[in-house]
């Protein structure tokens, strides 16, 4: 069972919000301010459109990035181009059905341009990631939920 159980369904920005104080989290401080980037030694994996809750059209993506010497994985959430410093409450997760809770960036924070790079151990596992934002007084939301395993 996934630890983002509260995101499987469409929830307006209140409800996100009330859901994400519910469920515990690491707060990542990104390891490169200057740059949206994983570092070396990441592969890119796939990338997850994040789309509008009542539109349904994509705002941005998440990205997932993995390094098979450290066995962890790295996700980056940004809007798309023409959108970037436009957005508010820009966040990206991480999880593992192992880890306790899930790692995140954005959350107590209020990103335009990107959230993340954010690391976490997956090895062996499958992970959720899911990227979200706030744009033109709609919610964004992309999910992927137990891909990438192994």
């Amino acid at each position: 069972m996934s630890n983002w159980m509260p995101f499987r369904r469409a929830v307006t920005g209140a409800a996100a919000a009330l859901a994400l104080s519910m469920t515990p989290a690491l707060i990542a401080t990104p390891a490169s301010a200057a740059t949206a980037s994983c570092g070396s030694g990441y592969a890119f994996l796939d990338s997850y459109p994040i789309k509008g809750l009542d539109t349904n059209r994509t705002g941005g993506y998440v990205s997932l990035y993995y390094n098979s010497s450290t066995g962890k994985n790295c996700a980056i959430a940004k809007p798309i181009s023409s959108w970037s410093g436009l957005v508010n409450h820009l966040d990206v997760q991480l999880t593992t059905n192992s880890y306790p809770g899930f790692v995140d960036d954005g959350l107590n924070a209020n990103y335009h341009q990107w959230a993340g790079p954010i690391y976490i151990p997956a090895r062996g596992e499958c992970v959720d990631v899911g990227g979200y934002f706030d744009y033109g007084g709609e919610r964004f939301a992309g999910h992927a939920y137990q891909v990438h395993c192994g």
